[in-house]
């Protein structure tokens, strides 16, 4: 599923018409779209949006009066923004096309996303108990996160009520880098390893933002590439080994990353 650095790729590719006038919604996947296409002409046509937020794992397109589109994406989930008379792309659940004859098209290959309306972004936001998004968390905000807590490092780094964004995959990289084990209690963390582990987190997902959420161009000291059991550790060329936790699976390196 896209996580935090996949959705603001995608937020920045729907920045593109903020402020275009919105001339018609086209719905092509019922499912997909938990409102129907004459509510979201009702709601959104003649409007602009007018702010574009990510939130974790989630987008948000508001218009003039707070009136906004959901975006949370599926495994396959993207947005592409196409200049007039350019055909559909395949697999797109829903298109939102724009007076300047632009469109944004919403594309799902294996539709596990959806798109829904929203009287208001942050009423959404408290209502799916969303925390704070990682990358907007400070030192002190982060560590009182865990203060307190007991449980499992990388189930509480992938628990969106306490920070959004963050998923499975960045979690197996954030606690590599930070040379922490996803079996660690938070309550054994120091607060000198969290913070470790916050500047590694924010350095994670910056990295990989700036390389266009395309894990194959991270750089050649990053697990992602070669996330797989039995494959070659990148910092002590150990074998990588694989776990559950809370149902997921997780990649660590026994040698590196010490319970």
């Amino acid at each position: 599923m896209p996580e935090l650095p996949d959705v603001e790729i995608f937020r920045k590719e729907a920045v593109k018409c903020k402020n275009s006038g919105i001339e018609r919604i086209e719905v092509f996947d019922a499912k997909f779209v938990k409102n129907s296409e004459n509510e979201l002409n009702k709601i959104f046509k003649g409007k602009h949006f007018k702010k574009v937020l990510r939130r974790g794992k989630y987008l948000f397109l508001t218009a003039e009066k707070g009136e906004a589109i959901v975006m949370h994406f599926g495994m396959t989930g993207n947005l592409d923004y196409l200049k007039k008379n350019e055909e559909v792309p395949k697999y797109t659940r829903c298109s939102f096309f724009f007076k300047n004859k632009h469109a944004l098209h919403v594309i799902s290959r294996r539709k596990l996303g959806y798109i829904e309306s929203a009287a208001d972004s942050e009423r959404y936001i408290n209502e799916k108990e969303l925390g704070k998004d990682a990358m907007e968390l400070s030192k002190s905000e982060f560590l009182n996160l865990f203060r307190n807590k007991n449980s499992m490092i990388k189930t509480a780094l992938t628990d969106q009520s306490m920070m959004s964004g963050i998923g499975n995959v960045y979690a197996d990289e954030i606690l590599y880098q930070a040379r922490v084990h996803p079996r660690k209690r938070t309550n054994q963390i120091s607060d000198k390893e969290m913070l470790r582990l916050f500047d590694e987190m924010k350095r994670v997902l910056e990295t990989a933002i700036e390389k266009g959420a395309d894990v194959n161009k991270l750089p050649g000291d990053f697990l992602l590439p070669v996330r797989k059991e039995g494959n070659s550790c990148p910092g002590c060329k150990g074998k990588l080994e694989m776990t559950k936790i809370s149902g997921r699976t997780t990649y660590f390196c026994p040698s590196c990353q010490k319970n």
